[in-house]
């Protein structure tokens, strides 16, 4: 396939994740469902890949968590990133503290790629469901 922009290869909410000296990532309890109430600190783990063509542009990548209602409970942002080409990829780690799912239902995960001006390159909502 061949990508006009850099895209998310992989997004995770996970309680830690720890890379060794080779650059292997351990990801520590990965969740694919919350108990309402429950409130600890989270990691937002991403990875993303460069597009087809070269390009010299600065990423930054935010994240939010928003409740049913609209708030946003959670927000973070990494460092700046550059993807030269298709063959680079970035893994990021954001560690979200004190987010509280107070309520049932579905919570977005929204991750928003923009370039250094603040223009959103491309942006991405996942679900997260609260029971």
């Amino acid at each position: 396939m061949n990508r006009k922009l850099p895209f998310l290869q992989a997004a995770l909410l996970c309680e830690e994740v720890t890379s060794d000296s080779q650059g292997r990532y351990t990801i520590k309890n990965e969740f694919s469902q919350y108990t309402m109430g429950y409130s600890q600190p989270f990691t937002v783990f991403t990875i993303w890949r460069g597009a087809a063509e070269a390009c010299g542009e600065m990423f930054q990548q935010k994240v939010e968590i928003i409740a049913p209602d609209g708030r946003v409970v959670a927000a973070g942002e990494n460092d700046p990133f550059m993807l030269k080409d298709s063959t680079y990829r970035q893994v990021n780690r954001l560690l979200l503290d004190r987010v509280d799912f107070t309520h049932d239902g579905r919570y977005d995960l929204k991750i928003i790629l923009s370039d250094t001006t603040g223009a959103i390159v491309t942006d991405y909502h996942l679900p997260i469901t609260v029971v």
